[in-house]
């Protein structure tokens, strides 16, 4: 069984938790959850246009409105990125965790880290920085995961204040918490020290980290 360390170079963090990703779990699926609930009740309608079935069905708005019916692709394209491979490739294969972690594991065709707990690496690991349209999949999707139930929660204010101040709250912490000491230098997201990721890097080569 694998000893619960969490390993920090020069502030970057080397290898992380399973509470690590339970954090990161918990956190992250907050405003998908938040925004499901609201987009349940919702029936809104758009350039006079309204999908919402149930007033055709004589079912109760709270069963299949329209926000109700979108979940499901919300959720889907959402899963799709995150557990279907996209994160991997366009985000995980540039971590020194993602060719590393799973080692110390037992499982060298595993990959461990903050957001993926033993998802598997099927990808060439490429260190380095990400691509811009790499970048931009990965700002899209995670605009599109934080605020895509914002759409239907248009006629009720308070909903979207509190879909805001919850997709906050998850970004600041993370960038508090991880990403001031993630080890993938090449992510967008990343604000670690310059001089600590150099070190860090360079720990790296000399067969000092893992």
């Amino acid at each position: 069984m694998v000893e619960e360390r969490r390993h920090e170079y020069h502030g970057i963090t080397a290898r992380y938790r399973s509470s690590d990703a339970r954090w990161f779990a918990v956190a992250g699926f907050a405003p998908m959850i938040v925004g499901a609930i609201g987009m349940v009740g919702s029936s809104s309608s758009f350039f006079g246009w309204s999908f919402d079935i149930a007033s055709f069905l004589g079912l109760g708005s709270f069963v299949l409105t329209e926000g109700a019916l979108m979940l499901v692709p919300y959720f889907l394209i959402s899963m799709l990125f995150f557990a279907g491979g996209v994160e991997w490739y366009v985000l995980c294969r540039h971590c020194p965790c993602y060719e590393y972690s799973g080692k110390e594991h037992g499982k060298e065709n595993r990959f461990y880290c903050l957001a993926n707990w033993g998802s598997p690496k099927i990808f060439e690991y490429k260190p380095g920085r990400i691509s811009r349209l790499g970048q931009a999949t990965f700002l899209i999707w995670t605009g599109f995961y934080l605020l895509f139930p914002v759409v239907y929660l248009l006629d009720r204010w308070e909903l979207v204040l509190i879909q805001f101040v919850v997709a906050s709250t998850f970004i600041s912490s993370l960038r508090h918490w991880g990403c001031a000491h993630c080890p993938n230098s090449g992510c967008v997201l990343n604000c670690a020290d310059q001089e600590s990721k150099k070190r860090f890097l360079e720990d790296i080569k000399a067969g000092k980290v893992y």
